[in-house]
C-alpha cells in the first residue's frame, strides 16, 4: 500500500469513527422510560424495532395474571390498545363502550380500548409481580426498585448514550434526563 493510500485509509477511518459518534449523540431513539417519581430514570427501553410493550402484573383481588398492551404514539402517548386476562370481576373492564370483549377458551382479550396517556403512574408490590415486556424480553420491577416506589412510564426520546447512561448507571440512583 502506497503513503497516498494509507492516508486515504486513515482519513476515512476517522470520518466514519466521527459519524458513528455523532449518530451515538444525534440520534433519537423512540424510548419507554420508567423512572421514579421522586428519584429519576430506573430503565431506558429502546423501541426500536417495535413500537408496542405490555405491563403485566397479579390481579391484586382475582390473584389472576393480567397484560395491559400499549403501543408508542407520536407526540410520545402511551396508547392502551388491549388487556387481557382470566376472569372477570372487581376492578377488570367489560362494560360495553371500553372495548371488544372476546372469550378465547376462558381468556378474556378486550381489544379497541384506544385510550391514550401522557404517562402511567403506578405503585410497585411485590405482590403483584409486576414487570414490563419488549419484545419478549421481561423486565421485573422487583429488579429495579424498592417495594412502595412510585413509577412512572412515559414515551420519550432518547440518544443512544444517553440510553447506555441510564442502563450503567441506574444501580446509582437519581438519574436526571439533562
Amino acid at each position: 500500500m502506497t503513503l497516498i493510500n494509507k492516508q486515504r485509509a486513515k482519513a476515512l477511518a476517522l470520518a466514519l469513527l466521527l459519524l458513528v459518534l455523532l449518530a451515538l449523540f444525534l440520534i433519537q431513539v423512540p424510548t419507554l422510560l420508567v423512572s421514579e417519581q421522586q428519584g429519576g430514570a430506573i430503565l431506558a427501553i429502546p423501541m426500536l424495532f417495535n413500537d408496542t410493550f405490555t405491563y403485566e402484573y397479579i390481579h391484586s383481588v382475582l390473584k389472576t395474571p393480567v397484560q395491559e398492551n400499549f403501543i408508542l404514539a407520536p407526540g410520545h402517548d402511551l396508547i392502551l390498545t388491549s388487556t387481557t386476562y382470566q376472569s372477570l370481576g372487581v376492578g377488570t373492564p367489560f362494560l360495553p363502550g371500553e372495548g371488544k370483549l372476546e372469550n378465547r377458551n376462558g381468556l378474556f382479550v378486550l381489544k379497541g380500548q384506544n385510550r391514550h396517556f401522557p404517562q402511567v403512574n403506578l405503585v410497585f408490590l411485590p405482590l403483584t409481580k409486576q414487570a414490563l415486556i419488549y419484545r419478549e424480553k421481561r423486565y421485573n420491577f422487583e429488579d429495579y426498585t424498592e417495594p412502595g416506589s412510585l413509577i412512572k412510564l412515559e414515551s420519550t426520546s432518547c440518544t443512544l448514550v444517553e440510553i447506555f447512561w441510564f442502563s450503567t448507571h441506574r444501580k446509582e440512583g437519581n438519574l436526571e434526563r439533562s
